[in-house]
C-alpha cells in the first residue's frame, strides 16, 4: 500500500499563496491568544510594578512628552496655530505620532528580545510581535484621558459621529505602523544599522510631520510631505476631531491603501523568511 509522505522544508513556505499565509496567521494568533493577552498583562504590569510610586509613574511617564511640547509652545518657543487651541493641536499630534511610532518600535525591537524562544522552538514570530504591544496600549489608553482632559478644559464640542470616525481611522494607522515594524525588524536582522536609522527618525521625525510645528502643506515641501504617512494621520485625526472632516480625504485613503498592501507585503515577507530569521539568531 503507497501512502503519501508530505516533506516539510524551509523551501515550502514559498509555494505557500497570500491568502493561505493571513489563514495561517490568523490560526496562530488564535490558537496563542491567551499567551498574547497573559503577555500583555505581564507586561504593563512590570513595567512599574518595581518602583514605590509606581501608579505616579506609570501615569506621569507617557504624558511627559505630550506636556513638555505644550509648556514650550505655551512660552512661545512654537508658534501656535490660529484655527485651534494649540495645547489641543498638540496633544493630539503627540498621541498620534507616539501610537504610531511606538508601535514601529516595539515590533522592532521584539524579534532579538525574544531570540532566546525564537530559536529554540517553533513559537510564531508574529505572535512574539503582538506580544510585545502591552506598553503601547497601556500608554495609549493614559494619553487618551490627557486628551480627554483637555478637550473638556476647552470645551471644544466634539461630535459622537467625530468620535466613532477617528476610531475607525485609526485601525489603518495601526496597521501600516504595525507593518513597517516588520519589515524594519527583518531589516534589522540583516543590516544592524537598521535600528539606529529607525530610531533616529524616531525621536526627530516628529518635527516634519505636523505634530509640534505646522508643516507646509503646499508647494515644494508639501508634496514631499505627502510621502510622510505620519503627517498625513496626524493632520487627518486632528482635523477629523475638531473640525468633523479630513481637510485631504483622498490623500488618507490612498495612504491607507498604501499601508494595507506594505501590510501583505510584510505578512508574506515575515513567513517567508521564517526558518532565516531563526538561523540569524
Amino acid at each position: 500500500m503507497n501512502e503519501k509522505i508530505t516533506v516539510y522544508s524551509p523551501s515550502t513556505r514559498d509555494n505557500k499563496n497570500l491568502f493561505s499565509i493571513l489563514q495561517e496567521a490568523f490560526l496562530d494568533i488564535k490558537k496563542y491568544k491567551w499567551q498574547i493577552i497573559l503577555s500583555i498583562k505581564k507586561e504593563i504590569k512590570s513595567t512599574y510594578q518595581q518602583d514605590t510610586f509606581a501608579l505616579f509613574w506609570a501615569i506621569i511617564m507617557p504624558i511627559i512628552p505630550m506636556t513638555v511640547y505644550m509648556i514650550l509652545a505655551h512660552i512661545k518657543v512654537f508658534n501656535a496655530v490660529e484655527n485651534m487651541p494649540f495645547v489641543f493641536y498638540i496633544a493630539v499630534g503627540m498621541f498620534t505620532w507616539l501610537l504610531m511610532s511606538s508601535i514601529i518600535r516595539k515590533v522592532l525591537l521584539s524579534i532579538k528580545k525574544e531570540k532566546a524562544i525564537l530559536r529554540t522552538t517553533d513559537f510564531p514570530i508574529l505572535v512574539s510581535m503582538m506580544s510585545q504591544l502591552g506598553e503601547v496600549l497601556n500608554e495609549s489608553f493614559i494619553r487618551i484621558f490627557a486628551v480627554i482632559a483637555i478637550v473638556v478644559w476647552y470645551q471644544l464640542d466634539i461630535s459622537f459621529l467625530s468620535l466613532i470616525l477617528v476610531l475607525l481611522s485609526f485601525i489603518p494607522i495601526i496597521i501600516i505602523s504595525f507593518a513597517i515594524g516588520i519589515i524594519v525588524a527583518i531589516l534589522d536582522m540583516l543590516i544592524q544599522d537598521t535600528r539606529r536609522i529607525v530610531d533616529i527618525f524616531l525621536r526627530y521625525g516628529l518635527f516634519i510631520s505636523s505634530v509640534i510645528i505646522p508643516f507646509p502643506q503646499t508647494g515644494i515641501l508639501g508634496a514631499v510631505n505627502e510621502f510622510n504617512i505620519f503627517n498625513t494621520y496626524v493632520v487627518a485625526i486632528r482635523d477629523l476631531l475638531f473640525f468633523g472632516e479630513m481637510s485631504n480625504f483622498s490623500l488618507f485613503i490612498y495612504t491607507s491603501s498604501i499601508g494595507l498592501i506594505l501590510f501583505l507585503v510584510a505578512m508574506k515577507l515575515l513567513y517567508k523568511m521564517d526558518y532565516k530569521i531563526r538561523d540569524y539568531l
